[in-house]
């Protein structure tokens, strides 16, 4: 019998969040009212935000010389919204100081990928990503968290049939999941890998419309997942 696949740092250019390196969440500012709910600060805010200027630094000198047509970045809602939101201050900064601009157009793409704290895709419908927004293009994906990896391989699957002129992807928290390994995947830009156990939640990421708004990452409680598991 083959041994279970298990997770490997290497090969990840990114922070690795072990299961130690958690955060007191008495030790930082936090909302009241999702206090008791959250089990502790995976990522402090101050933190991603340095990581995420390395990672707009990484993803202008990538696409500084394209001159040919503009990048299309294609941002999966609502999750990532925050992260492009300081992702594309951060390379608006890097952008100020060499003078030589990056063109874009932004897509932002609804796609839901979990239901409570199930990861699912009904699919991707040919109306939220036409051929014309494709072929011969640059794409870079821009993506929360990737956890059971069904989402972005269905994602790249669409794209990849109507020959873009490349395809990177940009992803804030690489989970270590098990269940991922056999989608053999690894973003050209990585912010951080965390436990395969973690909720995450906070930085633009939910659970049932709660906790979006915490500036943190964090992980929920039980006694969170069982309070908003109705909602």
């Amino acid at each position: 019998m083959d041994e279970p696949k298990t997770y490997s740092p290497e090969g990840f250019n990114c922070v690795n969040i072990t299961e130690d390196m958690t955060y007191d969440k008495n030790l930082f500012l936090m909302p009241d009212e999702d206090y008791e709910e959250l089990e502790n600060i995976l990522i402090p805010e101050g933190l991603i935000k340095s990581r995420i200027d390395k990672l707009a630094q990484q993803i202008y000198k990538q696409y500084r010389s394209n001159k040919t047509n503009p990048l299309q970045i294609f941002v999966i809602m609502n999750g990532a919204f925050q992260f492009f939101s300081d992702l594309q201050s951060s390379i608006k900064k890097v952008r100020e100081f060499s003078g030589e601009r990056i063109e874009y157009d932004t897509h932002f793409l609804k796609i839901k990928g979990y239901v409570g704290t199930e990861s699912k895709l009904c699919g991707i419908e040919e109306s939220v990503l036409p051929e014309s927004m494709i072929r011969g293009y640059d794409i870079l994906i821009v993506e929360d968290i990737y956890d059971s990896g069904t989402l972005m391989s269905q994602l790249l699957g669409h794209i990849t049939q109507y020959d873009p002129r490349s395809v990177k992807t940009a992803v804030l928290i690489h989970k270590c999941n098990p269940l991922n390994l056999k989608h053999n995947f690894k973003a050209d830009f990585t912010g951080f890998t965390v436990p395969g156990y973690s909720f995450c939640v906070g930085y633009g990421m939910d659970y049932n419309e709660h906790f979006r708004d915490i500036s943190h990452v964090c992980s929920v409680s039980k006694e969170g997942i069982e309070k908003y598991k109705g909602f």
